[in-house]
């Protein structure tokens, strides 16, 4: 099968199966993945939950992001 008709089949499945499959897939490339990748964005986590405990960062309602989204996108 060529990629067209994978992507043709897999849009013809109902959507709960259309997500299993993306997370299947995702998490194939994950355990393939650069292992480094992993570590770097352990440590930017990590980074950003101390900039937020110190006070140095501010966190908005999700509401409110989605608001801006839909403003910048002229919705």
């Amino acid at each position: 099968m060529s990629f067209a008709e994978i992507v043709d089949e897999a849009l013809r499945l109902p959507q709960k199966d259309q997500m299993r499959l993306a997370r299947t897939l995702l998490e194939h490339g994950e355990a393939e993945g650069d292992t480094g990748a992993q570590a770097a964005w352990d440590e930017e986590i990590e980074r950003r939950i101390q900039v937020i405990d110190s006070g140095l960062a501010k966190g908005r309602p999700f509401s409110e992001v989605l608001r801006d989204i839909d403003r910048r996108l002229g919705k």
